[in-house]
């Protein structure tokens, strides 16, 4: 594959993840699609022996942190502004 080809699709992937993560708080599962497609392909690499968690744990890990806290990270985000919403309607 060409890097360029891979770098677009990379910054599609997160651009969508930052999109889905900031939605309503009723609609809080749309964060969570790209860290599970993360950890189901980190499963399926590692129940094929394509990876090792000992000498790959590094590139395992921090993607896997990155991505939840993005996703948490946006949901507080939305709650906040929800909330904000609400309270500017009150007034």
């Amino acid at each position: 594959m060409k890097p360029i080809f891979v770098w677009g699709i990379a910054i599609m992937v997160t651009a969508f993840h930052f999109w889905a993560s900031r939605r309503k708080p009723k609609y809080w599962y749309l964060g969570g699609i790209i860290p599970v497609l993360w950890i189901g392909t980190v499963v399926f690499l590692f129940t094929n022996n394509m990876i090792s968690l000992k000498d790959d744990w590094q590139m395992l890990l921090f993607p896997t942190i990155i991505l939840l806290l993005i996703w948490i990270c946006g949901h507080e985000t939305a709650k906040k502004k929800e909330i904000d919403h609400m309270k500017a309607k009150d007034i």
